[in-house]
């Protein structure tokens, strides 16, 4: 599991995850993440379209860094997943915590509304 983090003058910060979510690599990067998130001076998009597996931790871990940044007065909103990781999202209605949008755009404008 890879995290990137994009940060341009402006614009959300935007961590690129790549690789599996499972237990193993959330342990890896949940240090990492949070710290990004707990930092970022505003709104936080996650690009998850490189991301082919989310374990029960790893969801853990996007649930931790959603409330994280709601008690800062931030937003976080994922976008770019995959259909195997949609339809888990689906089945435990993550979005119903976390915006799941198709794309950088509609992310862009959900965390802006």
């Amino acid at each position: 599991m890879d995290v990137v983090v994009v940060e341009a003058d402006g614009a959300p910060m935007c961590l690129v995850l790549t690789g599996r979510l499972d237990a193993a690599a959330t342990e890896l990067v949940e240090t990492s993440v949070m710290a990004h998130v707990r930092r970022a001076p505003g709104h936080v998009l996650m690009d998850m379209a490189g991301v082919s597996f989310v374990g029960s931790l790893g969801i853990r871990l996007l649930i931790s860094a959603a409330r994280t940044a709601d008690r800062a007065g931030r937003r976080v909103a994922i976008f770019g997943v995959q259909p195997a990781v949609a339809e888990v999202f689906r089945t435990i209605a993550l979005d119903d915590l976390i915006p799941v949008l198709p794309d950088q755009a509609a992310a862009l404008a959900q965390i802006r509304t």
